[in-house]
């Protein structure tokens, strides 16, 4: 099991022990159910070998395979990012002044956005 998967897991488990102390009012033993869900834990990664490795290999091709915005933005051209910028701030604005805000402040809210977005 990967580290990070098995600390999710050991994450989990602590958590559900200590939900069942709070439940049983302290007459149950975390440390026994801790080592009781290890043993557990540890014997159905071995059964599911076969299974976790195919999940790995899904993960490990999806993470290959993905960008993030930004790159699928400037894998685009930086027309269609600039464009969507400048509906935004024209709309921040425009919906600013559709509000009966003054010129002047939604002028600035539309700058802001576009800056945002730039």
């Amino acid at each position: 099991m990967r580290d990070s998967h098995r600390v999710e897991a050991e994450r989990v488990l602590v958590r559900a022990v200590g939900e069942e102390v709070r439940r049983a009012g302290g007459g149950v033993d975390a440390e026994v159910l801790l080592a009781r869900g290890r043993e557990a834990l540890d014997g159905l990664a071995g059964v599911a070998d076969e299974e976790y490795a195919a999940y790995v290999a899904a993960l490990d091709e999806a993470a290959a395979g993905a960008q993030s915005l930004g790159e699928a933005l400037r894998r685009a051209g930086s027309g269609t990012a600039l464009l969507v910028t400048a509906v935004a701030a024209a709309a921040a604005a425009g919906a600013d002044m559709a509000f009966g805000v003054d010129a002047g402040t939604a002028l600035s809210a539309g700058i802001v956005v576009g800056g945002g977005g730039g």
